[in-house]
């Protein structure tokens, strides 16, 4: 058991060794994200499921963060020194810097200038240029990072085909479970979609698209201690198809983590 936490100065997560596909947009797979002890200790510090919002319009998925349930998320993170610790390195710039570098070393560069403000108050801008930021990153005044922990069900959870918000730029997806309870036949993978239909490839807006109206081309089976990471594009159609464990009290648990535009 960890007796004390890390230094400030030595980073939770390692991605430097992320392998990405590029097509039909950039998403990777990087493993382990954080060292054996910590990733059991944050693991056995699951928040308690009575604390989390249920999703039905995504899918069938309970969710904790800033915005659903963020009494209950404020409470919980600032009550466990792990995580406190965890919220304290996503909100920082060295967290922000070290994912662009994941993403630059593998020939994703988003132009997002050196030195940016991370979780500070952003400048204000016009709608328009708001707008101009999202579909440019190089024009947002700043970026900020928040995360979520997210569980759906063994039995029947899913979430539907979806590209993300528009404010979104990157979103890391980590995996957490014990290997000796959570078998391949639950599946749980996060799945790289595109749809049947060419008329919606084009979805910047996330529209919210149905099963049977799209092709699978991947999908990233859920193995313990991995991170897949992905970049917010008009075709980043992605989903956890319904798992088919029926009656199974079994969470498919992770901690979703988004850097957006601000």
């Amino acid at each position: 058991m960890l007796t004390t936490l890390l230094p400030a100065k030595t980073s939770l997560f390692e991605l430097s060794g992320a392998t990405f596909r590029y097509d039909p947009y950039p998403i990777g797979l990087a493993r382990p994200v954080f060292s054996a002890e910590l990733y059991d200790e944050l693991l056995a510090n699951w928040p308690a499921q009575d604390l989390f919002a249920f999703m039905p319009k995504l899918g069938k998925k309970y969710s904790l963060s800033e915005v659903n349930h963020p009494e209950k998320y404020e409470q919980f993170v600032r009550g466990n020194a792990l995580w406190k610790q965890i919220h304290s390195e996503v909100k920082s710039a060295r967290f922000v810097y070290n994912v662009l570098g994941a993403l630059s070393a593998n020939g994703i560069d988003l132009g997002i200038p050196p030195g940016i403000a991370v979780n500070r108050p952003p400048v204000k801008k016009s709608g328009l240029a708001g707008w101009a930021a999202h579909l440019h990153p190089q024009q947002a005044s700043g970026l900020k990072t928040r995360f979520e922990f997210s569980m759906l069900p063994a039995d029947g959870g899913h979430i539907k085909p979806h590209t993300d918000s528009p404010g979104k730029l990157i979103t890391l997806v980590v995996s957490f479970c014990d290997p000796h309870e959570w078998r391949p036949e639950f599946h749980g993978g996060t799945t790289v979609l595109r749809p049947l239909d060419p008329r919606q490839n084009f979805n910047h807006l996330n529209r919210q698209l149905e099963f049977a109206d799209t092709e699978l081309l991947h999908t990233f089976p859920f193995e313990p201690n991995q991170c897949v990471i992905f970049v917010k594009t008009f075709n980043s159609l992605h989903a956890v198809s319904p798992m088919p464990c029926a009656g199974s009290p079994l969470m498919r648990k992770t901690l979703t983590i988004n850097i957006e535009l601000v």
